[in-house]
């Protein structure tokens, strides 16, 4: 079995942002190229006239030699040159980082990877799927090229002989719009294989996130963390209550009781606003409380539907005015035994 064949989930968020934060992005260089061949071809119909103009000038003064100091002839070759390509180098830059960005958004990633020097990975790349796509991506690229190459010749082959009797001013015309007629076929290439390209691209890179539901299953562990460790840090932090709630029982004043189902004791004391629920529980943990009251010397009193309604209230909560009563005559039943010296 593949390892394809075992990533069947579609890749999570989480995935996603690793894949980008390691640089793995979805892009189509060739729809980059279309772009590119897309804004000089702009650049040569809105500035062709002056661009001419300087290719003109450029290739009149080597021909004429109307400047004979070999310096001054290098620093206007320079100018001159620079003056026709910083517009369309300034525009391929433009376009390139635009359309990148585009695609797949602004990535930052290193520039050198260890990784990167790994001669088996680099093999592995090379007879991949994905090496494959590129080896019929640059075949195809050739065929279309060689194929326009030898139509643009065939039709221009004839006036390019003729330009021999021609003057500097139209050989540098006919040379511009050759030129043209050159980056405009290169645009429509780069444009059909760019549109191909980018449902190829797209395709590859959800492929290559693909994911295995072992790899998810870990994947939720590292964020959300692992169940089980959850589910012991909880019984630990409910362990650590009890104990504490227990404890309280001992500073208690009383223990109300249904009489074996439920236990809820109460604190109070002359500094307090009203009695204070310090510890409840049912069942089990009912009898626990009752436990620690009997060894702490603290009242139990049977009540159940005083108990009832105590239990009802949240835990380190004063209790409602409408139980004042009720909780009242206990504690004031507890204080008289305890004055006669009696026991409960």
């Amino acid at each position: 079995m593949s390892e394809f064949d075992e990533r069947t989930e579609q890749a999570t968020p989480r995935k996603r942002e690793k894949a980008k934060e390691e640089g793995q992005v979805w892009r189509s260089k060739e729809l980059i190229s279309a772009g590119v061949m897309g804004g000089v071809l702009a650049l040569f119909y809105i500035s062709g006239i002056k661009t001419f103009h300087h290719l003109a000038d450029l290739f009149r003064m080597f021909f004429t030699l109307k400047i004979r100091d070999p310096y001054e002839i290098i620093r206007t070759s320079i100018t001159e040159t620079l003056w026709i390509l910083v517009p369309f180098f300034s525009v391929c830059i433009i376009i390139a980082v635009t359309t990148g960005i585009s695609q797949g958004g602004l990535v930052i990633r290193k520039l050198f990877r260890l990784s990167a020097l790994d001669p088996l990975k680099a093999l592995q790349r090379i007879f991949s799927i994905d090496g494959l796509s590129e080896m019929i991506k640059m075949f195809i690229k050739f065929t279309i090229f060689s194929v326009l190459f030898y139509i643009l010749l065939k039709n221009n082959l004839k006036n390019l002989v003729q330009l021999i009797d021609k003057s500097v001013t139209e050989i540098t015309y006919s040379s511009f719009v050759l030129i043209g007629k050159a980056v405009l076929y290169c645009f429509l290439a780069y444009l059909i294989v760019g549109v191909a390209d980018l449902f190829l691209q797209k395709w590859n890179y959800e492929r290559s996130l693909m994911m295995t539901k072992e790899e998810i299953k870990e994947e939720y562990k590292e964020t959300e963390g692992n169940p089980q460790v959850k589910a012991r840090i909880k019984h630990i932090q409910r362990e650590m209550a009890r104990k504490r709630m227990l404890d309280a029982v001992a500073k208690a004043k009383v223990v109300v009781t249904n009489p074996t189902h439920i236990a809820v004791a109460l604190q109070y004391d002359s500094k307090m606003l009203a009695p204070k629920v310090v510890a409840k529980g049912a069942d089990y943990l009912a009898e626990k409380i009752k436990e620690v009251a009997r060894k702490n010397g603290v009242p139990i009193i049977e009540d159940k539907p005083l108990a009832r309604a105590l239990f009802k209230i949240k835990l380190d909560s004063y209790i409602p005015e409408e139980l004042y009563r009720a909780v009242a005559q206990i504690l004031a039943y507890i204080f008289n035994a305890q004055k006669r010296g009696g026991r409960l």
